[in-house]
């Protein structure tokens, strides 16, 4: 079983920030993806290079308060 990784965001806004958070994550080989903007936070499984992702994130305007899991 893969371990799920959270990150904890902050400047989601609505369904379009879950949409392109995912498309990011799914860009990288992550699977199971759940992007929640209410709760700013998406977790996904899968082997993902988290520098890249959270300069990504952080690139499009978001902040990765927290990292749980990896």
């Amino acid at each position: 079983l893969m371990a799920m990784t959270t990150l904890h965001l902050k400047g989601m806004h609505c369904t379009s920030c879950e949409g392109l958070l995912t498309d990011i994550l799914s860009d990288y080989g992550a699977t199971r993806i759940h992007a929640d903007f209410k709760k700013n936070l998406v977790s996904f499984e899968g082997k993902v290079p988290l520098d890249k992702v959270k300069a990504e994130i952080t690139k499009e305007g978001y902040q990765v308060l927290k990292v749980e899991g990896a």
